[in-house]
């Protein structure tokens, strides 16, 4: 079987293999998140296989490079085993409703589970099927070193070519961008909001939907519908479904923002199957499986919406902590023009 061309296999599974350990090990309760919207098993959810997962990734990426031909074999089946697990996981996640975000990658490009991502873990398993059949005798260190200068050009191009390809079709995180100011106050009561240029088109009105009919549990775990909640006070949720950073940022400024608009009620919802963890207190409601995550049409966590006491969504969405901090301040403006 030819070394040069095949090498490419187990080179780029080792570099996917560390790019993914790099990307978890910062933020091990963004990977205890994602196994809890996967639905993995309990003892995956855990702190301590959110840490070892990164650990094991790098060790069998370095495994995969060694010059002992026996370790760098079972490291190839290995690899194997782990993307056919990696596999398995999504493609189940695709039969979930709504579908939840797989966080392979920590917090790098685009984690919602689509298509795309089954046909990426697809390809990953190829490649380590490749890698598996090429590694019976060689190792990569030693076709390495059998390189011609022709070679070495070859493989530079190939690894330039990925990257381009990468930079070309890599989806970046949507960017974060607050809500045009909301055309009524959060109580119903109209506010007045700037007239659109001439010629700027329909792109600065912002059409009030209806409240989707979804419901929440409360702290203490009780449901409560939304449109019911409103009719009492308007709502600012702010919404996260994993334990990222930004989440944990969302939800020590909550307090402060309840403080900013005391005329609506703001609520910190965690959007899972699982119930909110510690790290987010005692008054954290929850989204039961994502139902009003999908609904209210948001896309990046943490994320904020307005919701009026009139039956209609009065502002957002939003993503992103900034776009939030934003938000808060806009919907401030506005309540305090409509006193």
């Amino acid at each position: 079987m030819p070394s040069v061309p095949l090498v490419l296999a187990p080179l780029t599974i080792a570099v996917v293999l560390v790019w993914s350990a790099l990307a978890k090990w910062p933020e091990p309760d963004a990977t205890r998140s994602a196994a809890a919207l996967l639905r993995l098993p309990a003892a995956l959810q855990t702190r301590w296989f959110a840490r070892a997962l990164p650990v094991a990734e790098v060790m069998l990426a370095v495994l995969l490079l060694v010059p002992v031909a026996p370790i760098a074999r079972w490291a190839a089946v290995a690899a194997v085993a782990l993307f056919a697990a990696y596999f398995v996981v999504i493609a189940r996640a695709m039969t979930f409703s709504p579908r939840p975000r797989c966080g392979c990658f920590g917090r790098i490009g685009d984690h919602t589970v689509t298509w795309r991502t089954v046909a990426r873990n697809a390809l990953l398993i190829a490649l380590a099927v490749i890698g598996a059949f090429w590694s019976d005798g060689e190792t990569v260190p030693s076709t390495l070193a059998g390189f011609a200068r022709a070679d070495w050009v070859w493989l530079l191009g190939a690894f330039l070519l990925a990257a381009l390809v990468l930079l070309i079709v890599a989806r970046p995180a949507p960017a974060s961008h607050a809500a045009d100011p909301p055309s009524t106050s959060p109580l119903g009561a109209p506010v007045a909001t700037p007239e659109p240029a001439p010629g700027d088109g329909d792109e600065f009105d912002y059409l009030r939907l209806p409240i989707p009919l979804v419901s929440l549990l409360d702290p203490q775990g009780a449901p409560r519908l939304l449109t019911e909640m409103a009719r009492q006070k308007a709502q600012l949720l702010i919404l996260a479904n994993c334990l990222c950073g930004p989440t944990a940022v969302a939800y020590a400024e909550t307090p402060g923002w309840r403080t900013r608009v005391p005329a609506v009620d703001v609520r910190f919802v965690y959007s899972s199957f699982s119930a909110p963890p510690p790290d987010l207190g005692t008054d954290t409601w929850r989204d039961h499986g994502g139902v009003a995550w999908a609904a209210l049409g948001l896309a990046e966590s943490p994320a904020a919406v307005l919701v009026g006491a009139d039956g209609l969504l009065a502002g957002g969405p939003v993503s992103g902590v900034d776009a939030i901090r934003e938000f808060v301040a806009e919907v401030e403006v506005a309540l305090s023009a409509a006193r």
